[in-house]
């Protein structure tokens, strides 16, 4: 008789840094709701996503517009080094189109 095995480890095909992200219309304004996230993973991976998403003028325009500029500026002032950082980074890459 066959017994299931389960390990510990992750396979090694995920990255736990990426976060699963909505597709079409729900993706970013499921983004903005886990910046707000009092998890810090939670906060780390939706920055991730967003810096992925943000390099399309489109997905930039329409952060702006759902008002993500407000969530980004109190993660300017996060206590995680690495959150600060791709804070930075996503504000960078969209001030660097057309609409920032």
């Amino acid at each position: 008789m066959a017994h299931p095995r389960i390990s510990a480890q992750l396979p090694p095909h995920l990255d736990p840094t990426k976060a699963p992200v909505a597709f079409g219309r729900r993706a970013l304004p499921k983004l903005n709701e886990e910046l707000q996230a009092a998890e810090l993973l939670t906060r780390q991976r939706a920055l991730m996503a967003l810096c992925d998403l943000v390099h399309d003028p489109e997905n930039a325009y329409e952060a702006v517009r759902i008002g993500f500029l407000d969530n980004l500026k109190k993660l300017l002032l996060d206590e995680n080094s690495t959150v600060r950082r791709k804070t930075t980074e996503v504000l960078y890459i969209m001030a660097t189109h057309n609409i920032g």
